[in-house]
């Protein structure tokens, strides 16, 4: 068996004090299969700075379907 990734989505945490817990998460679907680190981070701090806020996590959320392995 392997796995297959059938879709990917990023969540942002972003810290302001004007939020009720200090923290406010984020999520975006559709992040591309070849998508790398650094541009998802730099994502996340650009929509960060136009929000006054500080970019305090990123995390990749990826679904994977189980296939049976190609013989």
């Amino acid at each position: 068996m392997n796995f297959e990734l059938t879709e990917q989505s990023i969540q942002f945490t972003f810290g302001n004090k004007e939020y009720k817990s200090g923290l406010k998460n984020r999520s975006f679907k559709n992040v591309s299969k070849d998508a790398q680190a650094d541009a998802l981070q730099n994502v996340g701090k650009a929509i960060a700075s136009l929000q006054d806020d500080s970019l305090d996590d990123a995390v990749l959320i990826q679904r994977r379907r189980i296939v049976e392995a190609a013989e």
